[in-house]
């Protein structure tokens, strides 16, 4: 029997076009891993160029937006080449217009920009995976034809008139059906069918006998000796009293059409409707009276997880929260994977809003319950976007794209929020496709600086360190705030180049001071993704081992929340980091869930308190005695404090006279360039 070669680690061709260089060299680097061979187009002309003189590749990954020639114009013409080679387009994050006009123009599949490398890799495979099954396809069409040629290995002769069946002996043998089968008239022929289809196959034999058709072909289930099978029928009237009927067993072939049918619609990983369907669905939904609603809702900050416990536990949650999800709509409402973390609900008749934010807020609690990966205990926080029709769309598209941009609003307020479409969430989702579109560039535009903001012992009067804060100065947007850029930065995966950058500028900037005298301790942020970086620091060392610094002039600083995600792993990266020599600091202390237990055996030598609890010191009781107990934690393990935020006289002397080690904030001085530093010593110094 002819098998189907589905095996996803088999070596192919793949060709890679793309205008960016980086985004080419790294699909080629990433691609070549997985032991393909890669081939290159700078361009779309390259690439039609490059088919001229080249056998077909295995599949292609194409840019859309590329000079000249765009992806789409390409993929036309690749189409003309071949129908099959699978087509992957890559294009700008949630450009619904583009993903449509990409399957509009024969592509295959497509993946956002930023690229989710992991999920490529997926998609590749599954690309070169279906498109082998095609192949094989069309190998087993090939082979069913030319069995036809000898039906008489597999058929039998139905004699009408006095019912019976002749059955060839190779017919019997290919079911593996009892020699009795011999005895059986129609009836017993049909009884093997598959009950929906018998009326069906009886009614095509009897237009035979009255000369309505000529030959009947058709295709069926069939019981066979050793389970079901399906067969393809063709029969014709070969005397006035006979009709003789040629059986092939097209089990296989079925079988993998009903898989690549099933994989046109679904999503692999959770089996439920993909994009595409769940598009065509609500289009269907559109065309009724009644105003219906889209939510789309993702996993808030899942790519910390993918880090943190890896791809095979990241898709393990994938599908646990998938579970959740149809369990909660008990199976009323369609739903689909959009795409990695982000999900989908057609609510398909909508009478009352109320209603469905009561049960949308239900459904975030429920989705929230904690889960178990690797054996810990994990919560996660959703954000919803809801779009409703025929307010905010009257087109698939448009609910979609109206829902997403909900969701980024939500996202950024953090925590599981929902948030119902309005015109401000188009304008904030305007803006961030807009960052998103120059942030990419402003590393190598040279947009991003560095200022420093001096941090004063309280006890000395001096200024003994800095935290270097990153500063994009836009030509358009201007000054754009890193609470805003950052988030966005570790979305697309360019928050490692950045962090990096910022190590490596503060660290030469530090090591300057100290070759001149001024020996300042100089502190930078790692983010969440930078601090899970295996490399991190392996890079780190080589970097203050290049620029002479002594280590300890060197502060990282990891928030709270970002140690608390994962402590156990924390404990393990902070302690390879100790081993540098660099000292480590606690950032926005009292805004997350610190345990006392994890705390004291966290390596760390400062504690920095949050602006949060500073702003009111003063005045407010409360935060005079959540200081008060920070200090006193600190103190008995053997930490400094850093008070974050100080902006008054009246703020500096209570918390001097609590025993604060050090002070930060506007008062002190603002975050400044390097070259104002000396001067902002002098002042203090001078005292």
């Amino acid at each position: 029997m002819f098998e189907l070669n589905t095996n996803d680690a088999e070596a192919s061709r793949i060709l890679v076009v793309d205008d960016d260089l980086t985004t080419r060299l790294t699909l080629t680097k990433i691609i070549q891993k997985e032991g393909h061979e890669v081939f290159q187009a700078l361009n779309g002309q390259a690439a039609l160029e490059w088919l001229e003189t080249h056998s077909i590749p295995d599949l292609v990954l194409l840019d859309v937006v590329m000079p000249d020639m765009d992806g789409f114009e390409v993929c036309e013409h690749i189409r003309k080449l071949d129908a099959n080679v699978p087509i992957v387009m890559l294009t700008g994050l949630d450009d619904v217009t583009a993903v449509d006009n990409a399957f509009a123009k024969g592509a295959t599949d497509f993946i956002t920009k930023p690229i989710n490398w992991a999920l490529l890799i997926r998609r590749v495979r599954y690309s070169l995976r279906t498109y082998r099954i095609t192949c094989a396809l069309d190998q087993v069409r090939t082979m069913q034809n030319e069995a036809q040629g000898v039906a008489q290995l597999g058929f039998f002769e139905w004699c009408p008139k006095t019912d019976t069946l002749d059955w060839a002996p190779g017919l019997i043998e290919l079911f593996q059906l009892p020699e009795t089968v011999s005895q059986m008239g129609l009836e017993g022929y049909l009884q093997r069918v598959e009950s929906g289809q018998r009326e069906h196959v009886r009614q095509q034999l009897e237009k035979l006998l009255t000369d309505e058709h000529e030959r009947a072909m058709l295709g069926h289930g069939f019981k066979a000796g050793d389970g079901d099978r399906h067969v393809r029928m063709t029969a014709r009237k070969t005397s006035e009293n006979t009709i003789l009927c040629v059986l092939q067993d097209v089990t296989d072939f079925w079988q993998a059409r009903q898989t690549i049918e099933f994989q046109r619609h679904h999503d692999n990983l959770t089996q439920l409707s993909n994009r595409k369907s769940f598009q065509a669905l609500l289009a269907k939904q559109l065309e009724q009276v009644q105003p219906c609603a889209v939510v789309t809702l993702d996993v808030a900050r899942f790519h910390m997880i993918n880090d943190s416990f890896g791809q095979v536990e990241g898709d393990k949650l994938l599908q646990l929260f998938s579970l959740r999800l149809q369990s909660a709509t008990q199976g009323l409402y369609p739903m689909a994977r959009l795409g990695a973390d982000e999900f989908a609900i057609l609510i398909p008749e909508l009478d009352d809003q109320q209603v469905l934010i009561n049960w949308i807020a239900d459904l975030q609690l429920r989705l929230g319950a904690v889960y178990e990966l690797g054996g810990q205990p994990i919560f996660i926080e959703t954000s919803v976007g809801i779009a409703i029709s025929p307010d905010h769309g009257s087109e698939p598209n448009q609910l979609i794209s109206a829902a997403i941009q909900a969701r980024q609003v939500a996202k950024k307020a953090g925590g599981s929020r929902y948030k119902i479409f309005d015109e401000s969430c188009q304008a904030d989702y305007a803006r961030r496709l807009y960052i998103e579109s120059e942030l990419r560039h402003a590393l190598e535009k040279h947009q991003f600086k560095l200022l420093y903001q001096p941090q004063l012992d309280a006890h000395s009067n001096r200024i003994v360190g800095v935290e270097a804060l990153i500063r994009w100065i836009h030509p358009e947007m201007g000054m754009v705030s890193p609470a805003e850029f950052i988030p966005i930065a570790e979305q697309m995966e360019l928050i490692h180049s950045i962090g990096y950058w910022v190590a490596e500028e503060a660290i030469r900037q530090a090591s300057e001071w100290y070759r001149e005298g001024l020996g300042l301790r100089v502190g930078i942020n790692l983010s969440g993704r930078q601090f899970m970086d295996g490399d991190l620091a392996s890079k780190l060392g080589h970097m203050i081992r290049l620029s002479g610094l002594p280590p300890k002039l060197l502060d990282l600083e990891i928030t709270e929340s970002v140690a608390m995600d994962n402590p156990d792993q924390a404990l393990f990266l902070l302690s390879e980091l100790k081993q540098l020599g660099v000292t480590l600091a606690i950032d926005d202390f009292g805004t997350g869930y610190s345990s006392l237990e994890y705390l004291q055996k966290f390596c760390v030598d400062f504690i920095k308190i949050d602006r949060a609890f500073i702003k009111n010191l003063v005045h407010n009781p409360a935060d005079q005695g959540i200081v008060k107990a920070v200090l006193g934690i600190a103190e008995s393990l053997n930490m400094r404090v850093i008070a974050e935020g100080v902006e008054t006289a009246e703020e500096l002397s209570l918390l001097t006279a609590f025993g604060c080690d050090e002070i930060q904030g506007f008062f002190i001085s603002r975050p400044v360039p390097a070259a104002e530093i000396p001067s902002v010593l002098i002042h203090y110094h001078s005292k």
